[in-house]
């Protein structure tokens, strides 16, 4: 485990690996981060609004979610321009995660940012910018992730602690089923992301680390880590080998934060096992 990037973030999430770069969003203080691993060259964007997640897009450019629609952003240093309000309506509500699929189309879901009603929805945001709500009634919505052969879609509602994992067509989501109930032993399900052999890797709040499934939910390992908050993960290098994890410094008491110096921070593991390229958005 290696340490690439120490901050107290409140609320780090959405790695993506490009091109030799590794990019987040440090939702609460609505900032990108850009990290280049050859260089160590580090730099952050503040926005006048949350971004809470970032995507690779056709064109060459990201597909961004902001806190109630869809963004684009030419490039890291570019103005955001805004493409579709999803939820404005729902002002107590905000993005939270959000991934492409095999088929080009992002799959994003809100939630109540006081983290206390079932008010959040998950979306799918299709090439032409179209509008679907494919499931709705989660109190926190996290991780949407999918098969290798792009099948089945996996989301999670962090509060209940449940993962569900849907049939995924051209049509959408169908034979939605709970997939992974985690327990007492783990935390909160976070972020997530799928290796080459269809393991989901499992971030978990609350739970200092992140934990491996196999294909069929079965617990397999835990990868612990020195923070308790862990929040998202994805593969990345130029083998797809490396694992790349963001955490939380968010609502941890002055005490705690003591005992984890490095809450907040970006890690680096290496697994043994390599991920998946990262789909992008567009037809």
């Amino acid at each position: 485990m290696k340490v690439i990037h120490q901050e107290n973030q409140k609320l780090a999430e959405g790695p993506l690996w490009q091109a030799g770069n590794l990019y987040w969003v440090d939702i609460k203080a609505c900032n990108l981060h850009r990290l280049n691993l050859s260089t160590n060259s580090h730099e952050t964007r503040h926005f006048q609004e949350q971004l809470t997640s970032i995507s690779p897009a056709v064109s060459g450019d990201f597909i961004v979610t902001t806190r109630h629609g869809v963004a684009r952003l030419a490039r890291f240093e570019a103005d955001l321009i805004p493409l579709v309000d999803v939820e404005s309506a729902i002002a107590s509500n905000r993005f939270n995660d959000a991934k492409v699929d095999t088929n080009g189309e992002l799959w994003a879901g809100t939630m109540d940012d006081g983290e206390t009603d079932a008010t959040g929805s998950l979306y799918r945001i299709g090439t032409d910018l179209s509008v679907s709500k494919e499931d709705t009634g989660y109190y926190i919505t996290n991780g949407p992730t999918f098969s290798p052969d792009g099948t089945y879609l996996y989301h999670t509602d962090s509060a209940k602690k449940e993962i569900y994992r849907f049939k995924l067509s051209a049509n959408g989501l169908s034979e939605r089923q709970l997939f992974i109930s985690l327990g007492d032993a783990h935390g909160h399900p976070d972020g997530m992301t799928v290796d080459a052999n269809g393991c989901i890797w499992v971030c978990e709040y609350g739970g200092w680390g992140i934990s491996k499934f196999d294909h069929e939910g079965n617990f397999l390992s835990k990868l612990d880590l020195p923070v308790s908050n862990v929040t998202s993960c994805t593969f990345g290098g130029d083998n797809l080998d490396v694992l790349f994890v963001t955490s939380a410094a968010k609502g941890l008491t002055a005490s705690e934060l003591e005992e984890q110096p490095m809450a907040g921070s970006i890690f680096q593991l290496v697994p043994g096992v390599t991920g998946l390229e990262t789909n992008v958005f567009g037809g």
